[in-house]
């Protein structure tokens, strides 16, 4: 009893060390009292113990090593490159998908830990790859025969033992590719491995000079020995080791094996319904059992001064991780310092920690605002995938919820005006008060969140359960409450755009897209408006289309330095302005979508607008009473000053023919365009043109024209009635089939499903 309160008082060094003493005499001295009284029985359980630990232990390294043939032949049938080759065939005119066919199969047989060959079936071609062979006829190949008539697994890999009888000396993985396509597949992959391999696992299995093991398959033939004789053979069903293979249980007698009898021990496994057998000679049991008798005693007395050696090393060793914890806190500034006891420093330690980690918590908390900024500015570019949103809206709590989503662009009107009417602060104040103020509004009525997309306007993604009329007309209210608001507690007024409701969060970008498109129409509805897709009447979008048109003609010209074609084509625009637009505010605004464009340009070219301008040109614009002088004024004043920044923009002159190339390309995509036809008009040679324009955008000329006809051609069969055959005469496409070729390479779909899913989607 006396020595409680000095265990109670020692360190927790000591205590280790008292305690493993006394944990492992005890044991020892009761082992050694029932050993003399039971000794046969326990060794024959010991002997049958280690028998399954031998056949667990060993089982456990052929499931590993089989697992890594069928994780390699899993990695190279679904590998992408590997079921397009098949595909396609050995020799086809894209020698580089060949090439990285047979890359990927070397690198696995290179990086893999097991000496394996590869061989790849090409059914269609009659053609088969090997690492070992090379490209051979499928007629040649050694196995070609065997492989289809053990036939394919959906969800596994075929295993084809190793068989004399059919001079079989190797291991086979099977693998289907595709893996879905077990009746009929394109290829097969098949996994060679040599029976000495097979038998290095034996000898790293450490058997022991007089024990024996076995692997026997599902079908009675020995996959795996010691003996590389015994490989591929079949057990006969007259032979004592059958019987005791087909039931173990009811095997009671001693094997004779060459005069040698041996005590039999199996199990089966679960993975691949083999059968582990060890075989252990009766004469080394009862030997030892001999033994034990006469030295356990011996060894209790060797092994109680052994103990008492391994506890005073063992508790420093199991004292060593809290000691190399200590040292690398260690240090007068840092915490645990002045404790005797280690766990005491520790503790000590881990509170500071815990401190500190609440501290970042907090500074996590402070940033989070920021990153859900970022977030939903990523949502409204469409850059993440549906399931990456669900899993960041679900990881953070993300207010946002619903089966569909509106997206609303809420735009401050004449936002040049603004900026030259309140300084920057001002400016930043009150467009932070617009944002809370449409927060509010939206959350009393949805599940929503906003974000600032660009100065001056405020996007609100609102999600809903179900849409329907009454949705479309809740949208329509929200916005009007917005536009009212607005008008209530700020001197400016705001447009409203809102997007067509689109399924998922994977359609919030699209409707995000939809709703920066309808904006444009203010030009020609006016300011402090709601604009929908219903609302926009099918005259302002022809006059639309026709002025923007215009206005993009103008922008070209400008920046090829044309000043006579963007004067020809204001004209036009001026001619045709009267006949679609009939209030003066409009018209003005729409010449001040002109500015913001030309602005625009500017900056892109490197140049700041206000340089350039003695005056503001947007007080300018709105200080005009009639068409003609704002004409005058463009024509005179601001297109010579525009293209004489361009000329004296700091841009490389390639950069600039590039980007005259770019406008070129956007203007007459509807022409039959030619390298040839554009290096002509920005006056340089074809294939300077085509040199610069890869190394500017990364694009090769007739690549970008592709693609920028196929992206109008997704906007026409997604938001138009127009047919295909229209749309492929717009886009220059000889023929339906070529049109519909090209549109299938670049979206893996022909146009009319293209157009059929879209709306599928919508409704």
């Amino acid at each position: 009893m006396q020595m409680l309160p000095w265990i109670k008082r020692a360190s927790f060094k000591r205590k280790i060390f008292v305690y493993m003493f006394l944990l492992s005499i005890v044991p020892l001295l009761v082992l050694g009292t029932f050993s003399t009284l039971s000794t046969a029985k326990i060794v024959q359980e010991e002997v049958d113990h280690n028998h399954q630990i031998i056949l667990r232990q060993f089982q456990y390294q052929i499931n590993d090593f089989l697992k890594k043939l069928e994780s390699a032949s899993l990695q190279l049938a679904s590998n992408i490159v590997i079921e397009k080759s098949v595909e396609i065939g050995p020799v086809t005119s894209d020698l580089g998908q060949t090439f990285a066919a047979i890359d990927t199969v070397q690198k696995l047989r290179t990086y893999s830990d097991i000496n394996l060959d590869i061989s790849l079936i090409y059914n269609k071609f009659k053609k088969v790859y090997s690492t070992r062979d090379g490209y051979i006829n499928q007629a040649d190949f050694s196995y070609n025969e065997l492989v289809k008539r053990t036939g394919y697994k959906y969800n596994a890999a075929t295993v084809i033992s190793p068989n004399q009888d059919q001079g079989l000396n190797e291991l086979l993985i099977v693998r289907p590719v595709p893996t879905f396509n077990v009746e009929a597949p394109d290829g097969v992959l098949v996994i060679h491995v040599q029976t000495e391999r097979l038998i290095e696992l034996f000898n790293q299995a450490q058997l022991g000079e007089e024990r024996k093991l076995l692997v026997i398959d599902d079908k009675g033939t020995i996959v795996m020995s010691q003996d590389s004789r015994e490989l591929g053979s079949k057990l006969t069903p007259s032979s004592e080791l059958y019987r005791f293979w087909q039931n173990p249980e009811s095997f009671t007698s001693e094997f004779t094996l060459d005069g040698v009898g041996y005590n039999l021990s199996a199990q089966k496994s679960g993975m691949n319904n083999w059968t582990y057998i060890a075989m252990t000679p009766t004469k080394e049991l009862s030997r030892k059992s001999d033994n034990i008798k006469y030295v356990t005693w011996s060894l209790v007395g060797l092994l109680t001064l052994l103990w008492v050696l391994l506890s005073l090393i063992g508790s420093s060793r199991l004292y060593n991780p809290i000691q190399r914890l200590l040292h690398k806190f260690a240090g007068d500034d840092k915490p645990g310092q002045g404790y005797k006891d280690g766990l005491e420093a520790l503790d000590s330690i881990y509170q500071h920690m815990a401190k500190t980690n609440e501290r970042l918590r907090s500074e996590l908390s402070e940033r989070m605002p920021f990153w859900k900024e970022a977030f939903v500015q990523q949502l409204l570019r469409g850059e993440m995938s549906e399931a990456d949103i669900r899993g960041k809206m679900e990881q953070h709590g993300m207010p946002l919820s619903g089966a569909y989503f509106y997206v609303c662009l809420i735009d401050v009107d004449e936002y040049g005006r603004f900026k030259q009417q309140y300084l920057e602060n001002d400016r930043s104040l009150l467009l932070y008060a617009l944002r809370k103020m449409i927060e509010e509004i939206a959350e009393e009525s949805f599940s929503c969140m906003t974000a600032s997309p660009i100065p001056g306007q405020v996007a609100v993604i609102v999600g809903v359960d179900k849409v329907n009329e009454t949705s479309d007309q809740a949208l329509e209210a929200l916005a009007d409450e917005f536009r009212s608001k607005v008008r209530q507690f700020f001197q400016f007024t705001v447009t409203v755009a809102v997007s067509k409701a689109q399924r998922g969060y994977g359609g919030i970008g699209e409707a995000c897209q939809e709703a920066s498109d309808l904006i444009g129409y203010r030009l020609l509805m006016g300011n402090d408006v709601n604009i929908s897709q219903h609302a926009i009447e099918p005259s302002i979008r022809q006059s639309s289309s026709s002025l923007l048109h215009g206005q993009k003609k103008i922008v070209t010209a400008l920046a090829k330095g044309d000043l006579a074609e963007a004067s020809a084509q204001l004209e036009q625009m001026i001619q045709i302005v009267p006949q679609y637009v009939h209030n003066s505010e409009t018209v003005l605004g729409l010449f001040a979508y002109l500015l913001g464009e030309l602005d625009y340009l500017l900056q892109e070219w490197g140049q700041e607008p206000r340089e350039w301008f003695e005056k503001d040109p947007y007080k300018q614009l709105y200080g005009m009473e009639s068409l003609n002088e704002v004409k005058e004024w463009l024509k005179q004043t601001v297109f010579p000053q525009v293209v004489q920044a361009l000329q004296d923009a700091n841009l490389p002159k390639r950069k600039k023919q590039v980007q005259q190339a770019l406008f070129y390309i956007h203007e007459h995509f509807e022409t039959d365009l030619s390298l040839q036809q554009v290096a002509d008009t920005i006056q340089v040679s074809p294939s300077q043109l085509s040199r610069m324009f890869k190394e500017e955008t990364g694009f090769a000329f007739g690549d970008y024209v592709i693609d920028f006809r196929m992206e109008k051609a997704k906007e026409w069969l997604a938001h138009t009635e127009m047919p295909i055959k229209d749309i492929a005469d717009r886009l220059r496409y000889t023929t339906v089939q070529n049109f519909t070729r090209i549109f299938k390479q670049v979206t893996d779909m022909p146009p009319g499903q293209y157009r059929k899913q879209f709306r599928h989607h919508e409704d």
